[in-house]
């Protein structure tokens, strides 16, 4: 009998393992607690009104292509991906703007409109940055350090060395650009990863080249969800079992080896648990205390002892008016721009000028909006759950601030008045929704001793059989590594349960046989 795969949440990382896994032949069950799979890449129905709840950005799809052809499948088939040109339009705090563009002869005037001469240095630029995409995702990314010396050999430090990857980001981005706009706008980037930049490592500058140079932006119509779907139907085409509304009660252990999982106060056996579920919150409420001491140098169910990533203040609102001067994408940052991160994440209360971001699919995808009407999306970094801010008092005055710069800086007028759907999403919510600690939405940190084999292994040392995938795992936070990091545990567990069946050239399904 082909061994059996338990894997916990039907997030990104949790679907696209289980495909690997299935292609190799085992047995693979999923169990997500909530009652659709995707986790914080989610979507919500409402009014005729359709919003992404979490990522809207679709970064490096060479990572999706990569799944699908492994099962013999053309996302290009599964899905309609729309290529975004401009890509984003940033504003900055005097009221200019900049609309960033994957075409060069776009660029380059509005490049030189605010500083004059750049051409040359914003080259050199992305020559640095395409050479930490390129090192930085073959020999670190795409790879699982199973031993210190993996990671600390002569060859690695050498790269390290080479590409200045472990630099501070603003400071390395800084030597490119002499004014502020043009340094915010190429550091901004890493709170996709809830980072700020004069705190993030300069590896991060791949960010902002993956957008210009390595293959753009992407909209899948219909929203980020729709790629889920794709996902979600290829895993169930290939015979695994997604349990949804079925939370995962504990890790069953016996000693030092895993047995399965408790779901509904019931055993389900399984030779290996794969855990998409936030990897703090499997320590902490899954899985024997020893488990988290023993695998670890700093004690995981302590908090103070990890650094976390921002969170956010979310706003899904339908309006009955068209935002005809606004882009796909638009990016809204503090005229205190530095200030702004530090309020965030060194003070840990809500900053006095925010930076947002808003998404409006309607703009490219007209079935996301009633006739006559837009989606908007707005996210705006926040710190994460902590004693300095109280969201229950301090929640209703932030999100009247956030109204009251959508009209200021996004140029909404009397938007109240044309709100006919809100959502609000806080930290609080990230907590409950996706057991998320500290309501961090992006997971754990990524400072210099967070990354690369000081990230959160993908195997327990400590419990045999026991897995992470996910933004708190290696090899880090974002839809694409949480991706290629779905490929790394399944390669892992296929290793050390002796890899039941080579890639199989099909698979039997209920359905017949998927080639």
């Amino acid at each position: 009998m082909a061994k059996r795969v338990a894997i916990i949440g039907a997030g990104m990382g949790g679907l696209a393992a289980a495909i690997r896994l299935r292609l190799m032949g085992f047995d693979v069950q999923i169990f997500e607690k909530n009652g659709q799979t995707g986790g914080r890449v989610g979507r919500l129905r409402e009014d005729g009104f359709t919003f992404d709840t979490g990522p809207t950005l679709l970064l490096m799809t060479d990572v999706y292509r990569d799944l699908f052809a492994a099962a013999g499948r053309d996302l290009d088939e599964e899905i309609d991906l729309i290529n975004l040109d401009p890509n984003y339009r940033v504003h900055f705090g005097d009221g200019d703007s900049i609309s960033v563009s994957s075409s060069l002869p776009a660029l380059i005037p509005e490049l030189e409109r605010i500083e004059p001469g750049v051409t040359p240095r914003f080259y050199s630029f992305m020559r640095d940055a395409c050479l930490k995409y390129r090192l930085g995702r073959s020999e670190f990314v795409e790879r699982d350090f199973e031993k210190a010396t993996d990671f600390f050999g002569p060859r690695n430090l050498k790269l390290l060395l080479k590409t200045k990857a472990v630099n501070n980001y603003y400071r390395s981005v800084s030597k490119y650009f002499k004014t502020d706009k043009l340094r915010q706008t190429f550091s901004f980037q890493t709170m996709y990863l809830g980072l700020s930049p004069f705190e993030a490592p300069a590896v991060y500058a791949l960010l902002p080249y993956t957008e210009l140079a390595e293959d753009g932006l992407w909209f899948p119509r219909g929203g980020m969800y729709e790629l889920i779907e794709a996902i979600t139907r290829l895993a169930r085409d290939l015979g695994v079992e997604i349990n949804l509304n079925s939370p995962v009660e504990e890790i069953v252990t016996s000693g030092d080896k895993t047995r399965g999982v408790r779901v509904n106060g019931e055993e389900v056996g399984a030779d290996a648990v794969l855990a998409n579920a936030d990897l703090p919150y499997v320590y902490r409420k899954l899985l024997p205390r020893s488990a988290g001491e023993g695998d670890f140098k700093w004690k995981v169910r302590k908090q103070e002892k990890l650094l976390y990533t921002a969170s956010s203040f979310m706003l899904y609102l339908g309006l009955d008016r068209r935002l005809d001067h606004m882009s796909h994408h638009n990016v809204y940052l503090s005229k205190n721009y530095r200030e702004n991160f530090q309020q965030i994440f060194a003070e840990r209360r809500l900053p006095d000028d925010p930076s947002f971001y808003t998404n409006v699919p309607s703009r490219t995808d007209k079935n996301a909006a009633p006739p006559g009407m837009e989606s908007l999306y707005v996210l705006v970094p926040t710190p994460h759950l902590g004693e300095n801010v109280d969201w229950e008092r301090e929640g209703p005055g932030f999100k009247e601030r956030i109204y009251d710069l959508l009209e200021k800086k996004a140029g909404i007028e009397n938007i109240r008045s044309h709100v006919v759907y809100e959502k609000v999403k806080t930290p609080q919510d990230w907590l409950s929704d996706y057991n998320l600690e500290e309501g961090a939405a992006f997971g754990i940190g990524h400072g210099i001793f967070q990354v690369g084999f000081f990230r959160p292994p993908m195997a327990s040392k400590t419990i045999k059989g026991v897995y992470f995938v996910g933004a708190s795992t290696r090899p880090g936070t974002g839809v694409p590594l949480v991706t290629i990091g779905a490929r790394l545990a399944a390669e892992r567990i296929g290793r050390d349960l002796g890899r039941p069946s080579p890639t199989p050239k099909s698979v039997k399904t209920g359905a017949g046989v998927a080639e």
